[in-house]
């Protein structure tokens, strides 16, 4: 079974927390009665207090034998073989590195395949994180692999493995666009091109494989991984049977530079005049990345290359799909959502019957659930990923 680290956090803190409550000695005599004794717990006589004692021993031996069991599972050094298949496959002077995640038994088992497709952060594919191996992965990886051969590509120049003192680092780096994690071998091949390039070689590869089931081939892509997706089935590979994408556009992704401008006047962050005068430089920027569609010398962050190529209209590909096709959103997912809410009239328009297209209400952009008080700020966040993939598996189950 493969479990999340910052889960596996959360219940070492708890079993940390109750050892030192539980097993901590009387903080203080009370004043009125040398028999009488103030704990955490309250306040009992000499009399009673080699049997409470005893109690609070008990209880604090077998919350911690429990917890030792618990971790003990966890804390054992695991080889990166053990958790996952990596592939190498040769492409020009680069190579496509990939993981079937399972042990090498698993690949003696007969079943169909889930391609995942990352979004747009140039993470590393696996994270070593007390002496075991955890999958980039947003959803309950068992729940897959249970049922399918569950397969990541790795995004060249990135890391395949990296620990979790890299990650810290990494999340602090991408604030500032730290070349470290955004080095010149990811910015030369974070583009369309090459994402739906190295997913067909992947796909292409896999069902060659005896250990692959050919009569059900997933994609499942989210973010930019859905744009990758929409022109993977659309224009490349009909081995795919059957496409899962989610929280992507059906227009350009530059777009989301405009709105997110003209948010920021609505919000009183800037002004309506200082909004109107910024997408008015974004309009001659994108003019520019027009003229230069595949530099990888240009750009502010992304290079021109990844930001006309993953600009494509999503919208052209999907009406392209005439397999099964499943999209997700969530509601307060912002320019997102509006475009989505709006798939249906197209696809009716187009008399195409192949999509199932799932809300998700008052959830994000990474499926968290927001909650919020009666003036509309958000309060809390309640992830529903786990409801997201169940949901994708029973569409699978009956299609």
């Amino acid at each position: 079974m493969v479990f999340n680290p910052f889960v596996l956090e959360e219940i070492r803190g708890y079993c940390s927390s109750k050892w030192h409550f539980e097993n901590r000695t009387p903080t203080s005599r009370s004043a009125t009665s040398s028999h009488s004794i103030t704990t955490t717990y309250g306040t009992f006589n000499k009399m009673e207090e080699n049997q409470t004692y005893s109690k609070i021993m008990k209880k604090t031996i077998l919350l911690v034998l429990l917890f030792l069991k618990i971790f003990a599972g966890f804390s054992q050094n695991q080889r990166l073989e053990d958790a996952c298949q990596v592939f190498h496959l040769p492409d020009g002077k680069d190579t496509t590195t990939f993981v079937v995640w399972g042990n090498k038994e698993s690949l003696k088992i007969k079943k169909p395949l889930f391609f995942f497709r990352q979004g747009s952060r140039p993470e590393p594919l696996i994270e070593l994180y007390r002496g075991k191996y955890y999958l980039s992965f947003p959803f309950p990886v068992k729940s897959f692999t249970d049922k399918y051969h569950l397969v990541m590509v790795q995004k060249s120049g990135t890391r395949l493995v990296a620990d979790s003192t890299y990650l810290e680092s990494f999340n602090e780096g991408m604030k500032i666009g730290d070349p470290r994690f955004l080095t010149k071998k990811y910015q030369e091949n974070n583009h369309l091109d090459k994402a739906t390039a190295q997913s067909n070689q992947v796909i292409n590869f896999l069902v060659k494989q005896p250990w692959i089931d050919t009569q059900k081939i997933v994609f499942c892509g989210g973010s930019e991984g859905f744009t990758v997706g929409a022109n993977l089935v659309a224009n490349f590979n009909k081995s795919v049977t059957h496409t899962i994408l989610y929280s992507g556009r059906t227009g350009r992704r530059f777009e989301n530079e405009i709105y997110q401008t003209r948010q920021a006047a609505k919000e009183g962050k800037v002004t309506a005049e200082e909004a109107q005068k910024e997408i008015e430089e974004l309009y001659k920027y994108w003019e520019d990345i027009c003229k230069y569609p595949k530099s990888i010398d240009k750009g502010q962050g992304d290079t021109y290359y990844a930001s006309h190529s993953f600009s494509t209209k999503n919208l052209d590909n999907l009406l392209k799909i005439n397999t099964p096709l499943y999209i997700a959103y969530g509601t307060d997912d912002n320019e997102i959502a509006i475009e989505l809410d709006f798939l249906p009239l197209d696809f009716t328009e187009k008399g195409k019957k192949n999509l199932t297209l799932k809300a998700y209400v008052n959830c994000d952009h990474q499926f968290f659930e927001l909650k919020k008080d009666a003036s509309g700020k958000v309060i809390d966040k309640v992830y529903q990923g786990d409801k997201v993939s169940e949901d994708f598996l029973e569409w699978l189950g009956r299609n």
